[in-house]
């Protein structure tokens, strides 16, 4: 017995040494829960706190969330509330960057009209020049540009408000009478363009009203810089709201790749301690099936196999113990996919709006056909088709007659809703191979690639006649509305721009002859 007595002895020390591992590993666990749900704890009332919208509904539930976190003290009751706040973030994101894309071309358009404006000094006319140079060589950024042309407009508006005299001389000149028609027309149009909402879009809606009415060039420059300063702040305002969404998805990152290193851990941990217990179930079977062997007398086997028995039964509680910690785990690590399947769908949606706005670029939002860029990368791709194949390509313009009068006398509203109505009614005319875009504020250019000619003018003249026949009605008043028109088709050694040109002049002499005319190029 003295051999047996010393095995248990043996065993009963191992035991307790196991026991005090497993009492350590615990302590070690609870202790890295808690300070990972601490850290998590600050993590979230962190972000709630920085990220603000004009979402109050969302604002609020953050705020909450705050609370919560501060009073809670088992983060995982939280993640239906958490689940909430990442459906409405998502919503907030689809609202992003409406406006950034076009602002290049917008700072490029406002100096280079800015140049033509009469009384400038050199100076600022040179810098000017300097801010449309380096902006077509070197990549700044868009917000910097529109800060300096921002900046060169306000010494523009100082200078001409110090020279009133000199503003008053050169006004009178039918030259820069057109050049502040044009500006106007110029700046009415992109106002339509600009696809703004809420405060911003009605203070547009506003300046497009005055310059309707008629402004004086000092007005127009204060109009001008304020249609500079919403853009400006609107690029700022969705700059800013990508960046706190980049933020957020990086933070997210590494929160969950910090998740997984510890659970990747804490597994090969409880790998390790499952061998243990299997190495020590192994010998207690052993030791039992020795007892077994060697013990015939009913009482001896009962007192060799009690002791044994007893750690079967410890060790069946501590295998028990290790399956509820791996399930926690399982679980922990479920969440964790979850939550990087939810960021990938965030991701996703989010390229899915930049893909949406990079469509939304090659289109005019009033009257959703192409815009003027859109038209010139179709016209250009035609062009490249037409070298190589020679097939027939014509290109016309249309021009609403007497547009200004209608906006005058019935408003921009009439105005933008005759512009709709007119669009469909020539993209119901043509065909998928067709390409209409609106060109500037009341012209359509049309590109008609393999069409015969006579094809192509009786297409034409259709869709001036269904548009003459639309019942436009303003003011209890009807009104008839029509279209004089100018085509040209590309002949050998012709260019792109000779043929816009051409189209251009063409135009004008059928402006001359009267309303509802058409000048039809060979």
């Amino acid at each position: 017995m003295g051999t047996f007595e010393s095995n248990i002895q043996t065993e009963l020390h191992q035991l307790k040494s196991q026991l005090s591992k497993v009492r350590l590993t615990h302590k070690e666990t609870s202790f890295k829960f808690k300070r990972e749900q601490s850290v998590l704890k600050r993590l979230i009332a962190s972000l709630s706190s920085a990220c603000c919208s004009d979402n109050d509904a969302l604002n609020h539930q953050l705020l909450r969330l705050k609370e919560l976190i501060e009073q809670q003290p088992d983060v995982s009751t939280l993640i239906p509330r958490l689940a909430v706040i990442e459906h409405m973030l998502k919503q907030q994101t689809l609202t992003m960057e409406k406006q950034t894309t076009n602002l290049e071309r917008h700072i490029r358009h406002g100096g280079e009209t800015l140049l033509r404006i009469p009384g400038l000094p050199s100076k600022v006319k040179r810098d000017l020049r300097d801010l449309l140079n380096v902006s077509s060589v070197h990549t700044s950024p868009n917000s910097e540009q529109a800060v300096r042309l921002l900046s060169l407009y306000e010494r523009s508006v100082k200078i001409i408000a110090t020279n009133p005299n000199h503003s008053g001389q050169t006004i009178d000149h039918t030259a820069e009478k057109e050049l502040q028609a044009q500006l106007s027309d110029e700046l009415q149009t992109l106002i339509t363009e600009l696809d703004f909402e809420g405060e911003s879009g009605d203070v547009l809606m506003d300046i497009r009203a005055k310059l309707l009415v008629g402004v004086s060039p000092h007005t127009l420059l204060e109009l001008t810089l304020e249609v500079l300063r919403l853009v400006v702040e609107g690029t700022t305002h969705e700059r800013k709201k990508s960046e706190r969404f980049l933020e957020q998805v990086n933070t997210s990152l590494a929160t969950h790749l910090k998740s997984s290193r510890q659970s990747i851990q804490q597994n090969q941990s409880y790998l390790s301690h499952r061998q243990e217990m299997n190495q020590e179930l192994s010998k207690l079977m052993t030791k039992s099936n020795q007892v077994l062997k060697e013990q015939h007398d009913y009482a001896a086997l009962k007192s060799g196999l009690s002791p044994l028995l007893a750690q079967l039964t410890s060790l069946s509680e501590r295998l028990t113990h290790a399956e509820q910690r791996e399930q926690a785990l399982i679980e922990r690590m479920e969440y964790t996919r979850n939550q990087m399947e939810s960021l990938y769908e965030s991701t996703q949606d989010y390229r899915c709006r930049l893909e949406d706005q990079a469509q939304r670029m090659l289109q005019d939002p009033l009257t959703k056909v192409y815009n003027r860029a859109a038209f010139h990368d179709r016209l250009e791709l035609e062009y490249h088709r037409w070298i190589k194949t020679q097939h027939p390509l014509r290109v016309v313009l249309l021009d609403i007659d007497n547009f200004k009068v209608l906006n005058q006398s019935f408003g921009y509203s009439a105005g933008d809703k005759a512009l709709k109505i007119i669009a469909r009614t020539i993209l119901k005319e043509l065909s998928e191979t067709d390409t209409v875009a609106r060109f500037s504020g009341e012209e359509f250019m049309i590109i008609m690639p393999d069409r015969a000619e006579q094809e192509s003018r009786l297409l034409v003249q259709n869709i001036q006649h269904h548009v003459e026949n639309l019942p436009f009605k303003f003011k209890d008043k009807n009104l008839t509305i029509t279209l004089s028109g100018a085509s040209a088709a590309f002949q050998e050694g012709d260019t792109p721009d000779e043929v816009l040109e051409q189209v251009y002049r063409s135009l004008q002499e059928a402006k001359k002859a009267g309303p509802n005319q058409i000048i039809w190029k060979q």
